[in-house]
């Protein structure tokens, strides 16, 4: 099946208009298993509260869910009990606190960095805004309050020469470089919206980071970009991922549930263009990936279920062909 499948995409990506780049082979020989157990995931009605982002500092990790809700998990005693729970300040039912990226500012007074909340819900009235919050910790409570907001205008991209994007920006950070960057598609990447991989493309924007002296609502249009690459589209069912010194790590699927929709990684090469490297993981991981932590030389996988993974990072330098369609 897995042979099949591969086959399959090497196929429908093959089509004019996706000729830029010859697609690395899917990563081999890495290491993939279930890291830890995350506990208390579900509501005061014994609901399963939707698993989302995902970010780590120090002994923490912040397990983000749909509305806002924050369990706070200790790194290295990997307990499934939470250490604290909280709310987002951005906490709302329209919220889908999709992704979770730690800046490099740090606001007076707070305890983390500044974390940049992607919200992720297509046609919601948020949709375009990046929320920037401040987490304060005192004794083993923990707060938010929003810091800044900064709202994606992408009415001029493309009379700027850049390439537009479909909408649900996911914000990332690169904090070895000091950059922001959203990641998105030029059409939305369900099968019922994009039938075959030449219809669409991934695009990733780079600004900067705003700081906190600018204001506390902050707009960025195409004036304001300061690089685009526009990549080969090979995988559908985007949902999150992270930025680590100029690469872009970033999952997609729905696990087990259907055979094109399966779980992977891809990482994209923001330097020289390219998908560097590709992790086809359907066996590894029958559940829906949500969002990706690079850490120590390992990525941590958030999925919507009470696991995260631990998967090494690449291996394989692969082949780096140019992109004929990005813009500089």
């Amino acid at each position: 099946m897995k042979k099949t499948l591969w086959i399959f995409i090497m196929m429908i990506v093959a089509l004019p208009g996706m000729q830029g780049q010859q697609l690395v082979e899917p990563e081999q020989g890495y290491d993939c298993s279930v890291w830890m157990s995350k506990g208390d995931i579900h509501n005061s009605k014994g609901k399963k509260i939707s698993q989302q982002g995902m970010e780590m500092w120090g002994d923490y990790i912040f397990s983000l869910m749909d509305k806002g809700y924050v369990n706070v998990y200790s790194f290295s005693k990997r307990d499934s009990l939470p250490l604290a729970k909280f709310k987002l300040a951005s906490f709302r039912d329209d919220n889908h606190a999709n992704n979770a990226s730690f800046g490099v500012e740090t606001k007076p007074g707070a305890s983390f960095p500044l974390l940049y909340v992607t919200n992720g819900k297509v046609g919601s009235e948020i949709e375009w805004t990046c929320f920037v919050e401040s987490i304060t910790k005192k004794d083993n409570r923990f707060s938010s309050e929003i810091a800044q907001t900064i709202i994606l205008d992408g009415s001029d991209w493309e009379s700027k020469g850049y390439t537009a994007i479909f909408g649900a920006p996911a914000w990332m950070a690169d904090r070895e470089r000091g950059f922001l960057w959203v990641f998105s598609a030029r059409k939305r990447t369900i099968l019922s919206v994009t039938k075959n991989a030449s219809e669409n493309e991934y695009v990733a924007t780079r600004f900067r980071i705003p700081s906190l002296s600018e204001g506390n609502e902050i707009r960025l249009s195409g004036k304001d970009i300061l690089d685009q690459v526009v990549f080969p589209f090979d995988v559908w069912a985007t949902q999150a991922g992270s930025v680590n010194d100029g690469k872009i790590y970033y999952c997609f699927g729905f696990g087990n549930k259907y055979e094109i929709t399966t779980s992977r990684i891809r990482v994209y090469d923001t330097d020289k263009r390219v998908i560097s490297n590709r992790y086809e993981l359907e066996q590894e991981i029958p559940e829906e990936l949500e969002d990706l932590v690079v850490r120590d030389g390992w990525m941590y996988v958030n999925t919507n279920s009470p696991l995260i993974y631990k998967i090494s990072m690449p291996k394989t330098k692969g082949k780096t062909g140019d992109i004929s369609n990005c813009k500089k």
